[in-house]
């Protein structure tokens, strides 16, 4: 997946391993009924402010959602990263989430393990 937003973008973001899954969780923001919403999908760039979710699902915009990202594939659960964050934008290939909250520490010990297996 080829996508620059550099002329948009106050940070940068990362392309990440190929097999890095995340999951997001919300509510329909569309409807009174408050329904549950669950979307798998894979990281495509990920920063400290936020990331982008490759899927083809019709994912809200604008929505909160938390997140949560597999960087070991389910094996070890402290290779798991939560965070919460709001979807901003939506193309073809996914949707763009800005965090409000994640844990750096954690963050960056996932990429490190991940980078020395």
């Amino acid at each position: 997946m080829t996508f620059d937003n550099s002329s948009h973008r106050k940070n940068t973001r990362t392309q990440v391993w190929p097999d890095v899954k995340a999951t997001l969780k919300m509510t329909d923001p569309h409807t009174s009924s408050r329904k549950a919403m669950t979307f798998e999908g894979r990281v495509g760039d990920l920063g400290g402010l936020g990331m982008f979710f490759i899927t083809r699902e019709n994912v809200p915009v604008p929505a909160k959602a938390e997140i949560s990202i597999d960087f070991n594939l389910g094996k070890k659960a402290d290779m798991v990263l939560s965070a919460r964050g709001e979807t901003v934008r939506s193309t073809s290939e996914g949707v763009g989430i800005k965090f409000s909250s994640i844990d750096m520490a954690h963050l960056q010990k996932c990429i490190l393990e991940r980078m020395n297996r």
